[in-house]
């Protein structure tokens, strides 16, 4: 780390609950090698602690926020990260339900880290509901506690919908993409849409933005075998 500035590796990624390919996506975490894991439908029902721990280790990352209670949410980092913590929280957010898909719990996972040389950066992540009325709900929350932050803020996160929808509308004063639109990250096996992506407010150098379909070692095809989403990759300087 320099005090002139912190370099830090962002990779956002829905793990569908570790069903895909388990060693394609060990494989390319790897690869990637990012300082900060942000993780959207982490193991929920069997083992879930148990399941997530044993995901850190191949990957060599400690669990900042997620397990039992962690809302599908989880963040990872390595050591050095980790050695920056301030404060670590989930935040819950509620939501109407009116169909089965409306019962998934919804929230905020989200990591407070100083940033050597003065100052601090809040890292989070999140997954917005299916439903546009639960999704508005889950945003009007995340503007709040962005502005209440009083720091640059990062957040990775399962969107459930692209751009031009309600809730990105809503956030884009606070929080912008700075990949490009045409940066697909959904269906895996053929991506039309970016509904994920990786979100930062101003006060962050960002050096690249980006979908990631392959990697060193795990090629296109195999790559969208480890989950339903591809991830989004985000290099920044503090």
């Amino acid at each position: 780390m320099s005090r002139a500035s912190w370099d830090l590796r962002i990779l956002s990624w829905n793990l569908w609950e570790l069903r895909g390919d388990l060693a394609a996506l060990i494989e390319a975490v790897e690869d990637l090698a990012p300082d900060v894991l942000l993780v959207q439908e982490a193991p929920r029902f069997v083992l879930p602690t148990a399941r997530l721990r044993w995901f850190a280790r191949q990957v060599d990352r400690r669990i900042l926020v997620g397990g039992r209670g962690g809302r599908g949410l989880a963040i990872l980092a390595t050591d050095e990260v980790a050695a920056q913590v301030i404060r670590r929280g989930m935040h819950p957010v509620a939501q109407t339900v009116s169909d089965l898909n409306s019962t998934y719990p919804r929230g905020v996972a989200a990591v407070r880290l100083s940033v050597p040389g003065g100052g601090a950066v809040v890292v989070s992540s999140t997954h917005l509901a299916l439903q546009e009325d639960n999704r508005m709900r889950h945003a009007e929350h995340l503007a709040a506690l962005v502005r209440s932050t009083g720091a640059p803020v990062v957040l990775g996160g399962d969107l459930n919908e692209t751009a031009d929808g309600a809730a990105r509308g809503f956030l884009a004063p606070l929080l912008a993409d700075p990949a490009a639109p045409t940066e697909h990250t959904f269906p895996a096996a053929v991506p039309t849409r970016r509904i994920d992506a990786v979100l930062v407010t101003d006060g962050l150098r960002v050096r690249s933005a980006r979908a990631v379909r392959s990697t060193r070692r795990v090629e296109e095809a195999r790559f969208a075998g480890a989950s339903d989403h591809q991830p989004t990759l985000l290099d920044i300087s503090l």
